[in-house]
């Protein structure tokens, strides 16, 4: 009898487990669905707006996965808002982890900021994408994200192969001395909508690393970065590297807005493969072949072996006035920012 009793209470105590664990697994479901919630009703205070069709929780025994359909964001702090689409979201998460959430968007993710005045609509799209959101404990967050086969469009249509993306969000209320957004991209294989003399129509590789230094505040685009250049905002360009055909190209600087809201600062880094592009200016007709041949030799007395060993010219670029300048030379004038 204490044999049947025993084996009894050996065979019964899993089932006893799992279904402690699965009411257990099922209240955190409901509170994982009420927090996301919960977060969503608390964001629109912030003026962001974040919706969704339909949510549900998945993912048993060893997951909390959410499946969010047809998810908007839209910031509604600037005028006029950006706005985030994603069809469908799956986040998921170990539950003894929610701090780190995969993410997937298998039907893409589309982000747009509607035109005004002389600036047109901004456009990116990307047909896949996953990632890993990391939530600090200071309400701050990083986000890293994989994209596949990306359209982007300013005017002009440029079709991306692939990107990684990272961004760091700040704590709500951060400390003088903490950094700002931080935001970091690497772009692989970007069609150019027009032919450059020097690029031609494909970049191979750019990577760019910036913090932005100063809170951004809410309202019309064009008065927020008033506000903010006023209170001593700035972009720190931490890193800068390009290549393409031979090209390579690296720099670090910072940029800040002058009074017309254009870009001000100044830029230094290095540049290999100049002789590629005297080449190309020369094919292109920009260039007279003898005056190549000059500026071949004066380069070349310039230049250091860089880490791979080629040849490599340390410079500086500038923005200034609406002008551009490398090194001593005046380039011309500078792209010009429509806020409005």
């Amino acid at each position: 009898m204490r044999r049947r009793t025993l084996l009894g209470l050996v065979l019964g105590l899993p089932v006893v487990l799992l279904a402690a664990y699965a009411a257990y697994w099922l209240i955190v479901a409901g509170q994982v669905k009420d927090g996301f919630s919960a977060w969503a009703q608390a964001q629109r205070a912030r003026k962001i707006d974040i919706s969704w069709e339909q949510i549900d929780v998945s993912g048993f025994p060893l997951a909390y996965r959410v499946g969010l359909d047809k998810a908007v964001l839209h910031d509604g702090r600037v005028t006029p808002s950006p706005e985030v689409r994603i069809p469908a979201l799956a986040a998921s998460a170990r539950p003894w982890d929610f701090a780190d959430w995969q993410l997937t968007a298998s039907d893409g993710i589309a982000a747009s900021l509607a035109g005004a005045g002389e600036r047109p609509a901004l456009k990116a799209a990307a047909k896949t994408a996953m990632g890993v959101l990391r939530i600090g404990e200071g309400a701050g967050a990083a986000l890293w994200l994989r994209l596949q086969n990306i359209e982007a469009e300013a005017g002009e249509r440029v079709p991306i192969s692939s990107a990684d993306a990272w961004i760091t969000l700040p704590n709500p209320s951060p400390s003088p001395n903490e950094p700002g957004l931080g935001v970091a991209v690497d772009l692989r294989h970007i069609q150019l909508p027009g032919v450059s003399p020097v690029l031609g129509d494909e970049i191979d590789e750019l990577a760019l690393a910036v913090t932005v230094r100063g809170a951004f505040p809410g309202g019309k685009l064009a008065e927020a970065a008033s506000a903010w250049r006023d209170a001593g905002g700035t972009i720190e360009l931490d890193n800068l590297q390009l290549k393409s055909h031979g090209l390579s190209a690296s720099a670090t600087g910072t940029i800040a807005l002058d009074g017309e809201l254009q870009p001000i600062g100044g830029i230094s880094g290095a540049i290999e493969g100049y002789d590629q592009i005297l080449a190309a200016l020369v094919e292109n007709g920009h260039l007279r072949a003898s005056d190549a041949g000059l500026a071949r030799l004066a380069l070349a007395m310039l230049a250091k072996a860089g880490p791979d060993g080629k040849p490599m010219i340390a410079t500086a670029f500038r923005i200034q006035n609406g002008q551009m300048y490398l090194g001593p030379a005046k380039l011309g004038r500078a792209p010009r920012i429509a806020w409005q």
